[in-house]
């Protein structure tokens, strides 16, 4: 049977909520003093994470373990590459110029003015190293015209571990 004030436990109504407001407001406080503890030690997350990836990165250097990976380019993929030339030759000349012509040399004389033809053959010999400079970029266009399959297989002590430990440091 209940009472008719609606007390079920002997204690007014007016009781319990004079210490819910104060409680409800501790507990709030609290939670907001744990969140403020947990912002300020996550504020400069690196500086708790270096030590664990700096051991992560010393076993990682010590290991033979490699990263696989394969890449695949697919059929109709289009190429587009710029390939730089410089490079320096040295072509070594060794032939002869054979020279068969006529020409006409005109001559002043007494008489006038004549053009008298003259036959002139020779073989000139040409011995030299010729340098050729060749500097251009070569435009290379097209598509594949089949599936290329690229095995990537990457020891992982060639990567560079040390900058990425020194990324991390404070």
């Amino acid at each position: 049977m209940q009472p008719i004030n609606g007390n079920v436990n002997g204690t007014a109504p007016q009781t319990r909520a004079r210490w819910l407001a104060p409680a409800a407001l501790a507990v709030a406080l609290l939670s907001l003093a744990l969140n403020g503890v947990l912002l300020w030690t996550l504020r400069n997350p690196e500086r708790l994470l270096a030590p664990a990836l700096g051991r992560v990165v010393e076993r990682l250097k010590t290991q033979d373990a490699t990263l696989n990976y394969t890449v695949r380019i697919p059929a109709g993929t289009p190429v587009h590459f710029d390939i730089p030339i410089d490079q320096r030759y040295n072509v070594r000349v060794n032939t002869t110029f054979p020279i068969d012509t006529d020409f006409n040399l005109p001559v002043n004389t007494p008489f006038g003015n004549r053009n008298v033809r003259v036959p002139v053959k020779a073989n000139i010999p040409i011995r030299t190293n010729l340098p050729i400079h060749l500097r251009d970029t070569f435009r290379l266009r097209t598509r594949t015209e089949a599936e290329i399959v690229v095995p990537l297989e990457i020891p992982i002590r060639d990567l560079p571990l040390d900058a990425l430990q020194k990324s991390l440091e404070p």
